[in-house]
């Protein structure tokens, strides 16, 4: 399950190989300005260097928009169910598999909130491809 953060988000996860995940019966207001799923490496959900914005990739499956863009960023939409599966970036030609990270979260940048995450255990590794 995906953790509840804030605004009564929820839904369930589920691994679909190495890259990608399976996000159902999501559940969310839509009430973040600035709201994306992001993964990222450092501990704690945050933004820096290291988090890409994973909604929206470009078709060779490079972030389309910097994690730290404020200004040009669209805001994902409410969800009431809703399922989607979203895929790892790929990141200075390398495609990001679940090591690389330590959580995925649909989180608002601009007030820094966190609505919902999974994280990643440390060693984590899939035999799914």
């Amino acid at each position: 399950n995906l953790t509840h953060r804030a605004h009564q988000s929820y839904g369930y996860v589920q691994l679909v190989s190495d890259t990608e995940v399976k996000l159902t019966e999501l559940y969310y207001d839509g009430a973040g300005p600035k709201t994306n799923w992001i993964v990222g490496s450092a501990v704690d959900v945050s933004v820096d260097s290291n988090t890409y914005i994973i909604d929206t990739l470009q078709p060779d499956g490079q972030p389309l928009y910097d994690a730290t863009d404020l200004i040009t960023v669209p805001s994902v939409s409410a969800y009431k169910g809703d399922s989607l599966t979203l895929r790892l970036p790929v990141v200075n030609g390398k495609q990001l598999t679940f090591s690389d990270i330590k959580w995925i979260a649909l989180y608002c940048r601009q007030v820094k909130m966190n609505f919902m995450d999974v994280r990643i255990p440390d060693g984590f590794s899939s035999n799914r491809k």
